[in-house]
């Protein structure tokens, strides 16, 4: 049972307890895949559907609920951030019902430097747990949300080739790119020899209304399609 081997990896942890979420999409898409979409940590939600918010009972009991379609994320950032992410999908021509949605620590906050732990360490503890996950989907192509997702794979990955990088439009002091490489990436669990990344600046970075999307998000998105 897949849940159960999470569970296992997860307790191995000792994060188990923690507020957060392991599986953003529906259990029923931990199955071998085209893509893997990867945000950096869960960010708030309003939501208490399996009791305390905590990484385990998110696992054992969010079943077929997909955060992205069906959560109601806190706030107007996260309402936005969850907008964003779905017109991305949109846009890439990829339903994201169909995608294995999860993020590179499972522990949750609002805000990066609200995180009250050491973020690196612990995205290094939930590790073995991706490297389940990613033997699993055996994805062709890594979706990153972020700089973190993305840099923790290049950093993870050999033989890095066909780095690609588009340039954004700017918005005040937001000067990102949108890139593409592929590599190889072998861990004790799998063996993935020409996995694509594909990465865009982080969805949640233009906050200030729906529109914001177009002007900032829509010319890498569109890039980034000609790179599937």
């Amino acid at each position: 049972n897949k849940i159960e081997e999470i569970k296992k990896l997860l307790k191995a942890t000792n994060l188990q307890d923690k507020p957060g979420s392991i599986i953003y999409s529906a259990d029923s898409t931990l199955k071998k895949g085209d893509f893997y979409f990867l945000g950096q940590n869960p960010g708030g939600n309003d939501e208490k559907k399996y009791g305390e918010d905590s990484i385990m009972n998110q696992l054992l009991y969010s079943g077929e609920h997909n955060e992205y379609t069906e959560g109601e994320w806190a706030g107007a950032k996260g309402k936005i951030h969850q907008y964003n992410i779905k017109r991305m999908f949109e846009d890439l021509g990829i339903n994201i019902e169909d995608v294995f949605s999860t993020n590179l620590c499972f522990i949750r906050s609002q805000d990066t430097d609200k995180y009250k732990r050491d973020l690196d360490s612990d995205i290094d503890r939930f590790w073995p747990i991706h490297e389940y996950l990613l033997s699993v989907v055996k994805p062709k192509t890594v979706i990153c949300n972020g700089a973190k997702a993305r840099e923790y794979f290049k950093k993870k990955m050999k033989h890095i080739y066909a780095h690609d990088k588009e340039p954004m439009e700017n918005y005040w002091y937001y000067k990102h790119t949108a890139e593409s490489f592929k590599g190889i990436l072998k861990t004790r669990d799998i063996a993935l020899d020409e996995l694509k990344i594909l990465a865009i600046p982080h969805l949640s970075n233009i906050t200030n209304n729906y529109d914001d999307y177009f002007d900032y998000y829509k010319k890498g998105v569109t890039w980034l399609k000609t790179k599937l």
